[in-house]
């Protein structure tokens, strides 16, 4: 079964211009600043496989630019000389939400941990179905993070970086982590070799575990991330660029669509009174979960492949 269906891609072309809007009604006007200190370079794990932060432009779906969504929130007024009576809001707005956000990071680290020791054991008892389903659950917790994969910069490469970019490619040494252990799972590699990644891996995690709790977050990338997290999902997810040997895509978009009602769960009282963007999110993101609840009943419960 194909499971890109035009039913999925629709409702993630919905959340996606409701979402950022949200972003920019509640932060024009306070120039994206924090209340928390400049974030200073978190430990550097392996040489970034990330790709530069990218610049929103245009907002997916609707036919505005990003811009005209800023400004529509912000107390410019329009071409009719009429300004919206929304409010900005202050960055201190969203000490509560990351705060939040934070205690939850943490106990997804800290949730993940044992399973990447498990994971550990599996590979050196030479068990490949054990591993892989173990694997999974690892990989279900890294996703269930959500907002903070922006933020870890080196310490994301190591833990969730696909090896496109890297000289070496799948044999580059700085090819690390989740889907290096992935790559020899899938692919029917030897197991012993892997146990090294997965104990390299277990050492990330483990730096993870404080690095969610410390690390700061400005409140318009905090924002941002609530329609971002859906977006990467539908373009490295579903297209199978993230997870290539597993296929775990639509597992992937399950995880994504939990972490994105995390995320928006902590952001209700700061978008309550918005305009519709709420109520429009929620709706959504409804609607995706009931798309994705039928495609698991169809597949006996379990998440197809892609």
């Amino acid at each position: 079964m194909s499971v890109r269906s035009p039913v999925v891609l629709r409702i993630h072309s919905s959340l996606t211009p409701a979402l950022l809007a949200a972003a920019a009604l509640a932060l024009a006007g306070c120039g994206g600043g924090s209340s928390q200190p400049t974030a200073h370079p978190g430990p550097s794990v392996a040489p970034s496989a990330v790709a530069p932060a990218r610049v929103v432009t245009s907002v997916a779906g609707a036919s505005t630019t990003a811009q005209a969504v800023a400004d529509a929130g912000s107390l410019r007024q329009n071409a009719n000389g009429v300004a919206p009576d929304l409010l900005a809001l202050s960055p201190k707005a969203f000490d509560g939400p990351v705060r939040a956000y934070r205690a939850y990071s943490g106990r997804e680290a800290d949730a993940m941990a044992p399973i990447v020791t498990e994971l550990t054991g599996d590979l050196r008892r030479g068990d490949r179905a054990a591993a892989k389903e173990t694997w999974g659950r690892a990989y279900d917790r890294y996703l269930l993070l959500g907002a903070a994969y922006g933020a870890l910069g080196d310490l994301d490469a190591a833990i969730d970086g696909n090896p496109g970019g890297l000289v070496g490619g799948v044999h580059d040494p700085h090819f690390s982590g989740l889907h290096r252990i992935e790559y020899g799972l899938w692919t029917g590699r030897p197991l012993a070799p892997l146990v090294p990644w997965s104990v390299k891996l277990q050492h990330d995690v483990a730096k993870l575990r404080h690095v969610v709790r410390t690390i700061p977050i400005p409140p318009l990338e905090y924002a941002t991330r609530a329609h971002e997290i859906l977006e990467d999902a539908q373009r490295d997810m579903l297209s199978n660029r993230d997870a290539p040997w597993s296929g775990e895509g639509v597992r992937a978009l399950a995880d994504s669509s939990a972490a994105t009602h995390v995320v928006i769960g902590t952001l209700r009282r700061v978008l309550s009174g918005r305009g519709d963007a709420l109520a429009d999110s929620e709706g959504g993101l409804r609607d995706l979960d009931a798309e994705l609840a039928s495609i698991r009943r169809a597949h006996g419960g379990t998440w197809p492949t892609t």
